[in-house]
C-alpha cells in the first residue's frame, strides 16, 4: 500500500449501527460471572430502555438476562419478545393500573414508586386476600450526602422513590402491610456521574440501615444500574458486586434475598459502533467541513456529548489538514460531530466509523429529516441486518394519512 491509499474497512452500506455481538458476549459473560462469584442467588436485568431493538432483547432473553422495564410499553414489548413475567422487573413512575394487577398477579418482580401504585397494591390485596401481592418500593435517598459530586441534578432533590428520612417510605410500608400486601423489596437506584464504587457502597449502606430500622425480611435488594462496563476493564463488575456484597453480608442472608442489578449501558456501549460516509467536503478559511450521511440525531440524540469520538476512518494515509469539522446531514449549525486537527485528510466517498455508541442512541433516534438507520449484527465475521433503514412508507403506515395512494418509491422517482 502507498502512503496514499486508503486504509480500508469492512463493513455495511452507510448510515448503519452495527452490533458487534463477540464484545457483547464478553461483557454479558463478566457481568454474570461476577454475580456468579460474589452474590449467586441473583438477578442480572436488562434496561430497555438503554436499547429496546427486539434482536438485543431476543439476545438477552437466550443469555438468561431478564428484563427491565419502566413503562406499560416495554413490558408489553418484552412480553412480545418471548418474556414469562416471572422474568420481568417492573420499574418506573407511571405504570398504569390495568399492568401493574397483572404484574402482580403473574410474578413479575415489581417496585412501586407513586403513591397511586401503593394504593393500587394495596386495593388488589384487599380484594383477592388469597393472592400473595409481594412489592418492592424505591427509596428515595440522599447520594449527594453520601457521595458528595455524584449526583447528576446539580444540588436538586431526586424526584424518584419514597423518602427514608422523611417518614415517606414507612408510611407506605404500612399502608401495604394494613391491606395485607407484603414488602418484600428495595430498590436503591440512583444516576451518578463517575459511576464509581463509592455510591454502590452507599446504596447498600442505606439498604442495610433501612432493614435494621424497620426490621425488614427482604427478597430481593434492586442496587439499580448506572454502571461502567469496558472490554479492556476485566475486573470492574467484580469490584461492584463485591463492594456491595461487603457492605451487606452481615445484614442479608445472601443465599435468600437476592441482589438485582440492571445494567444497560455498560453492556451495550463498547458492542455497538456506527458507520457513516462522507458524502462532500467544503473549504472555508482554515477549517474543513465534511458532510456526512449521518448526525448528532443518530450518535448524539440529545445534544450534549463533547464532541470527542473514538474514530476510525478511510482518509488517505500522508495526507493532513490542520482542522477538518466532521458534519452531519441535518440543516442546524451545531449538527457538528467532532473536529480532528492535523489529521489525514477526509474525502468524498470514505468511511467513518464512530466507536462506543449504542447506549441510548437508537432509544432517542428520531424521524428528524431522515428516518432512522439501519441496524446490523456482527457475527464471527457475518454481518446480518436486524433492524432495516426506516422509510416513508413506515411512517406513513404508522400515522392517520388521509392521502390516496402510497408516495413514488426511490426507483420510481429515478
Amino acid at each position: 500500500m502507498t502512503s496514499t491509499e486508503h486504509p480500508r474497512i469492512t463493513g455495511p452500506p452507510t448510515p448503519a449501527f452495527v452490533i458487534d455481538e463477540s464484545t457483547l458476549n464478553i461483557l454479558v459473560s463478566r457481568f454474570q460471572n461476577a454475580l456468579a462469584k460474589y452474590w449467586p442467588h441473583s438477578v442480572m436485568s436488562y434496561s430497555v430502555k438503554t436499547n429496546p431493538l427486539p434482536w438485543l432483547l431476543t439476545y438477552m432473553k437466550r443469555r438468561g438476562v431478564w428484563a427491565e422495564v419502566v413503562s406499560d410499553s416495554e413490558y408489553r414489548l418484552v412480553r412480545a419478545i418471548g418474556y414469562e413475567p416471572g422474568q420481568i422487573v417492573y420499574n418506573g413512575p407511571v405504570k398504569s393500573r390495568a399492568v401493574l394487577r397483572a404484574a402482580l398477579r403473574n410474578g413479575s418482580l415489581t417496585n412501586l414508586d407513586s403513591k397511586r401504585e401503593v394504593r393500587w397494591a394495596a386495593e388488589l390485596a384487599e380484594e383477592d386476600p388469597s393472592l400473595d401481592v409481594r412489592v418492592g418500593l424505591r427509596v428515595n435517598w440522599d447520594l449527594e450526602g453520601r457521595c458528595p459530586g455524584e449526583s447528576t441534578v446539580d444540588g436538586e432533590t431526586s424526584r424518584f422513590g419514597f423518602d427514608f428520612d422523611n417518614g415517606d417510605l414507612e408510611a407506605a410500608i404500612s399502608e401495604l402491610a394494613a391491606a395485607g400486601a407484603n414488602v418484600v423489596g428495595l430498590h436503591m437506584h440512583r444516576n451518578s456521574r463517575t459511576k464509581s464504587l463509592a455510591v454502590y457502597r452507599a446504596a447498600a449502606g442505606v439498604v442495610a440501615e433501612i432493614i435494621s430500622k424497620l426490621n425488614l425480611d427482604l427478597d430481593w435488594i434492586d442496587i439499580g444500574g448506572g454502571f461502567f462496563g469496558s472490554p479492556n476493564d476485566a475486573t470492574r463488575f467484580d469490584d461492584y458486586i463485591s463492594c456491595i456484597h461487603t457492605e451487606l453480608e452481615a445484614i442479608v442472608d445472601l443465599n435468600r434475598t437476592r441482589l438485582v442489578v440492571e445494567p444497560g449501558g455498560s453492556v451495550i456501549a463498547s458492542s455497538v459502533e456506527f458507520h457513516a460516509q462522507v458524502l462532500d467536503t467544503k473549504d472555508i478559511g482554515r477549517q474543513r467541513f465534511v458532510i456526512t450521511d449521518t448526525s448528532r440525531t443518530d450518535i448524539d440524540p440529545l445534544f450534549r456529548k463533547k464532541p470527542v469520538y473514538d474514530i476510525d476512518t478511510e482518509a488517505a494515509l500522508g495526507t493532513s489538514h490542520p482542522e477538518q469539522v466532521i458534519v452531519g446531514f441535518t440543516c442546524m449549525e451545531d449538527d457538528r460531530l467532532m473536529v480532528l486537527k492535523d489529521s489525514p485528510k477526509l474525502v468524498e466517498g470514505d468511511r467513518i466509523v464512530f466507536r462506543c455508541v449504542g447506549a441510548y442512541t437508537m432509544s432517542f433516534g428520531s424521524s428528524f429529516i431522515e428516518f432512522p438507520p439501519a441496524v446490523y449484527a456482527l457475527h464471527e465475521n457475518l454481518l446480518t441486518l436486524v433492524r432495516r433503514a426506516g422509510d416513508v412508507e413506515d411512517y406513513l403506515q404508522g400515522n392517520i394519512w388521509t392521502g390516496g395512494q402510497l408516495p413514488p418509491t426511490a426507483a420510481q422517482l429515478e
